[in-house]
């Protein structure tokens, strides 16, 4: 585990410098000790996963082109180009993947549908995927027989390509109707099984990252626009299905409609600077009040509004970039949420900047603020995550203050990092996992009314645009490995503890626990790098002989991973010599 945000360190540290370590002391080691303590009894655990990054098959049994088909396929847009045409290979899995939640001893599995493998174009006059149904609903199947409750989504960013390429995707209305034809479907297929349903997973992601970035998928790059337009139609859409499910399936199917929505925490970097205070507060806004606003209230949050506004017009624009909703529109869409998932992962320090409206219109310059990242927080690898515990308490409590104390299920919590090598041994995922579920447990004492945690993820996937450069999962995967061979890492056996538990009853056994995973997991990784070894060295001699095989494929599979190696060796040695004549 590294220390955070080295890009930010010198900014953040003169920040604090100028602020003083006594206030800083004072207002952030308010987290307390660690609470020791239980769940209520009818608390579900599970772990998730999503369509594009686990299922691979990418154009088997009838299934149609998502954009992240098509965006992966384009050089450059993806980690050593990476895709996930096969990826986990979790669609021909089924059975095998069942015994990691057997092992695991879930009450809950959250995964999500792949629309375009139910409906191949998106549009379901122009014919459904019969395999794809029974593909979906032999896993609703196989979970239920094993008391194991389907937590569904209907879209975790992969939109049918016919869509984006007819008709722009999410920039285009008619994304609402398409949407709610292919939920009402699933309702139909899955609904008399299916009772916790989620519409969309992280919307911020797909408005800002597919269509302002064009980071994701479809990789537009509408700059100060795309990005608002395509959360319009999602809400929309959002809403729509909501409105079908309560008139057409409720009754019948007895089950729920949610959203689940993905932010950070941000907490001012100066508490008693009313400035940084806003701050903060806008950065939660434009993040999580951005879609929980509206849906719960019935509108985008006010400071949104104004400030888009005011912006657009010292642009030159007649209308704000924001765009706006009727009254009907806001009473329709007003309360469209019979529970609320909440994903988070990681924190950031918010100050206030000012970005003058002459800048290029931005969803990021919008907000008014900088991001920041204290450099003695945790870091596992994975430069954009760090470890800020305290931060998950104090957004749920937010929620809960906010939004009505909604029912909340928590659908993603959980820490990535980058390897080069084969580790089983995950103590810091153990170390992340035992913190966050930990301020959850006290944010529920605080009130918050939280129902379930979800572990993100089940195992190793294709992690979007980093591909599979980094790995999230509670199990790893040899992706190289023709069989894609699922491993337990020593974060199975701690979380299915704290899971047999409910909690974490005293310090003595959690403490155990953590030595009893790190201990069952050594042997293990030592057999699973000696294959490794064992694997590349098979793949040299097969790229040797191989008289087809390209100059970049050796560069990509060989030398650039052994050259990366031997620059952190050198780095390790470098630095053991510095500290030794520090000494």
């Amino acid at each position: 585990m590294k220390i955070c945000g080295l890009w930010v360190v010198h900014v953040l540290t003169l920040a604090f410098f100028a602020w003083g370590d006594d206030n800083i002391q004072q207002t952030r080691n308010d987290r307390g000790t660690f609470y020791y303590g239980t769940f209520p009894s009818s608390f579900s655990w599970g772990v998730g996963s999503s369509a594009y990054q686990i299922e691979g098959a990418w154009d088997s049994d009838g299934k149609g082109e998502s954009i992240w088909d098509v965006f992966t396929h384009r050089k450059g847009k993806v980690f050593m180009n990476q895709t996930g045409d096969s990826t986990c290979d979790g669609y021909n899995k089924v059975k095998e993947d069942f015994e990691l939640l057997k092992e695991l001893k879930v009450s809950h599995y959250r995964f999500s549908l792949s629309w375009p493998r139910i409906i191949p174009t998106g549009i379901q006059a122009e014919g459904i995927n019969e395999k794809g149904i029974k593909y979906y609903n032999d896993l609703i199947n196989i979970l239920l027989q094993n008391k194991i409750t389907p937590l569904v989504t209907l879209y975790h960013w992969d939109l049918p390509q016919k869509l984006q390429g007819r008709y722009g995707g999410w920039q285009n209305i008619s994304m609402v109707t398409y949407f709610n034809d292919y939920a009402n479907l699933c309702f139909e297929r899955f609904g008399d099984r299916v009772k916790h349903w989620i519409t969309f997973n992280c919307p911020w992601s797909v408005a800002v990252h597919g269509y302002e970035t064009g980071k994701h998928a479809p990789g537009m790059k509408l700059m100060g626009t795309g990005a608002y337009k395509a959360a319009h139609h999602m809400i929309k859409a959002h809403a729509q299905v909501w409105h079908s499910y309560n008139k057409n399936w409720r009754i019948k199917q007895q089950g729920m409609v949610g959203i689940s929505l993905t932010t950070e925490w941000g907490e001012p970097v100066d508490i008693s600077n009313q400035k940084d205070i806003e701050a903060a507060d806008r950065f939660i806004q434009f993040h999580l009040g951005w879609f929980a606003n509206t849906l719960y209230n019935g509108d985008y949050p006010q400071i949104m509004k104004e400030l888009i506004g005011q912006k657009s017009a010292h642009q030159g624009l007649r209308v704000s970039r924001l765009p706006t909703f009727t009254s009907q529109e806001k009473s329709y869409i007003k309360g469209t949420v019979d529970f609320l998932g909440i994903g988070h992962f990681t924190t950031r320090y918010i100050t206030s900047r000012n970005y003058p409206s002459t800048h290029s219109p931005s969803f990021y310059t919008d907000r008014d603020l900088t991001e920041l990242v204290d450099p003695r927080w945790p870091e596992p690898e994975s430069n954009w995550l760090c470890s800020v515990p305290w931060g998950f308490r104090r957004l749920l409590n937010y929620v809960k203050t906010h939004y009505g104390n909604p029912m909340v299920f928590v659908t993603e919590n959980g820490a990535s990092e980058k390897m080069q090598c084969v580790e089983l041994c995950d103590e810091w995922r153990i170390q992340y996992l035992k913190g966050y579920i930990n301020e959850m447990l006290k944010a529920m004492k605080d009130g918050a009314n939280v129902q379930g945690y979800t572990a993100w993820s089940l195992m190793d996937m294709f992690e979007w645009d980093d591909g599979f450069s980094e790995r999230s999962g509670l199990f790893y995967v040899e992706f190289q490995n023709k069989n894609k061979s699922r491993y337990p890492k020593a974060s199975v056996p701690f979380f299915k503890r704290i899971i047999a538990a409910n909690g974490f009853p005293n310090p003595r056994e959690v403490e155990n626990w953590q030595r009893k995973s790190i201990e069952t997991c050594s042997t293990m990784n030592q057999l699973l790098a000696a294959e490794e070894q064992r694997n590349t060295a098979a793949n040299i001699l097969r790229l040797i002989h191989d008289p087809l095989t390209t100059h970049m494929e050796m560069v990509t599979e060989i030398v650039v991973p052994t050259v990366f190696t031997i620059c952190i060796l050198i780095s390790a040695v470098l630095l053991m010599i510095l500290l030794r004549r520090q000494s």
